[in-house]
């Protein structure tokens, strides 16, 4: 048998690189499988992105709802980089870019942003009320700082004269400049926003829900969730936009169009990173460069 192994006929070979051929097209097969235009990492996962696209299809309750439960299961803090831009009161923001940092328990956010930092109005005993770019960065812990975010001023200067900032989340300030506040950031309080929005249309028989087929943002595949919505004062848009991460179950995008077709909100994150260690001591003032609010 030695012999036979260390001397085999051309028959033995054809037949061991026959094998061997086989195995690599069933690992191939494996690690990379194409559904409805997006590349898959496992075999497994054709199944779960049919039964993806049949709730995308019929229902997108059931699918939010199992998004949720797969965010609760697996993710516990995670890092980003999120792209806004909104219409508030009539006027369109400029388009944001932020760095953000986010744990579940406690609660934490830190942004720091990189580009069109929002505005607001400093005072304290020596200045009254200045409208200036409001900070470069943001520090929210619920519970923490008597419930309110602290906030770095932008302006070097302005930073030195008033220091660091305590602002309430939900403020007027703060919401001059997003449709959401930072107490509602993240993508679990995000999904069960859209959830309770779907809910209620469903429940007064407004809801309409269509598939919008697959899409690749920042370099993800996604299924597109569209909404319909009337004319109603309860109703944040008539359309509504989400895109939702094959692998990792989130939305990396969202946008909301109004009755007129203008898109009033737009949300990319991109970078994501899932269960990095992030603990207590990563959202400390200085750990995020900024001072200590008197």
């Amino acid at each position: 048998m030695l012999k036979k192994l260390l001397h085999p006929t051309n028959r033995r070979i054809r037949v061991i690189v026959g094998i061997l051929l086989a195995g690599l097209f069933c690992i191939q097969c494996t690690q990379s499988v194409s559904v409805g235009g997006s590349k898959l990492e496992k075999a497994t996962d054709v199944t779960a992105t049919r039964k993806i696209e049949k709730l995308a299809r019929e229902n997108h309750i059931a699918l939010l709802e199992m998004c949720v439960e797969n965010y609760n299961k697996n993710y516990r803090n995670y890092t980003c980089t999120l792209i806004k831009q909104e219409v508030i009161r009539g006027t369109q923001k400029d388009e944001q870019w932020t760095n953000v940092k986010f744990t579940e328990k406690p609660f934490s956010v830190a942004m720091a942003w990189l580009k069109e930092t929002p505005e607001g109005a400093l005072s304290n005993g020596r200045v009254k009320k200045l409208y200036v770019p409001m900070g470069d960065r943001v520090l929210y812990i619920e519970g923490k700082y008597d419930d309110k975010m602290i906030i770095r001023i932008s302006n070097p200067l302005l930073r030195g004269l008033l220091g660091t900032q305590k602002r309430p989340p939900d403020g007027k300030d703060a919401m001059k400049n997003t449709l959401r506040p930072v107490s509602l950031f993240g993508f679990k309080r995000g999904m069960l926003s859209l959830l309770d929005v779907y809910r209620q249309a469903a429940k007064n028989g407004d809801l309409k829900q269509e598939f919008g087929g697959y899409v690749n943002i920042a370099g993800r595949d996604a299924i597109v969730l569209l909404r319909y919505l009337p004319p109603k004062e309860q109703y944040p848009a008539q359309r509504t936009e989400v895109c939702i991460d094959l692998e990792t179950l989130v939305p990396v995008r969202i946008r909301g169009f109004d009755w007129d077709g203008q898109c009033t909100s737009r949300y990319v994150y991109k970078d994501i990173k899932f269960n990095v260690g992030l603990d207590e001591t990563s959202f400390t003032p200085k750990a995020n460069d900024i001072a200590d609010p008197k």
